[in-house]
């Protein structure tokens, strides 16, 4: 059992760092891409490192709401264990009320890791297609310096 717990640590550890590092990959891109075009006028061949940005806004909106998420199971877990064993103030020992809190956390914990996975989820598409936007970009860029 205890190694197991620890598998499921150290998993939980990966993937937070896993986010947080996509996050900072697209706070990044966003910030070279503002970097890369200061001081020009505003074109249409801009268009795709504009949906590259706006990519890259939405996987750290979704990176940041999974951390919400995992955060609010991660409490809902404590609250949970906290009932089951009697600490919780509200609650104490009352069997019906035991059963009726648990069920109760145990939904919203469902509901959470579900939330969680389709935010990790967007989180991921949302970062590649940041970069897909930059590359066609790039290259309609290049492609437009080649025939003028």
């Amino acid at each position: 059992m205890e190694e197991q717990n620890e598998i499921t640590r150290q998993f939980r550890q990966q993937q937070e760092k896993y986010i947080y590092y996509i996050i900072a990959l697209s706070v990044t891109a966003i910030g070279f891409s503002i970097v890369k075009t200061s001081g020009e006028y505003l074109k249409w061949t801009q268009i795709p490192l504009g949906l590259a940005m706006l990519s890259w806004s939405l996987s750290i909106y979704c990176g940041l709401t999974f951390l919400k998420y995992v955060i609010s199971n991660l409490y809902a877990n404590k609250e949970y264990l906290d009932i089951k064993n009697g600490q919780n103030s509200e609650v104490g020992n009352h069997p019906e009320l035991k059963k009726a809190a648990v069920s109760g956390i145990t939904q919203a914990m469902k509901s959470n890791s579900d939330k969680a996975k389709k935010f990790a989820k967007w989180q991921n598409r949302l970062f590649y297609g940041g970069i897909i936007f930059f590359l066609l970009w790039h290259v309609l860029e290049m492609y437009l310096k080649t025939i003028c």
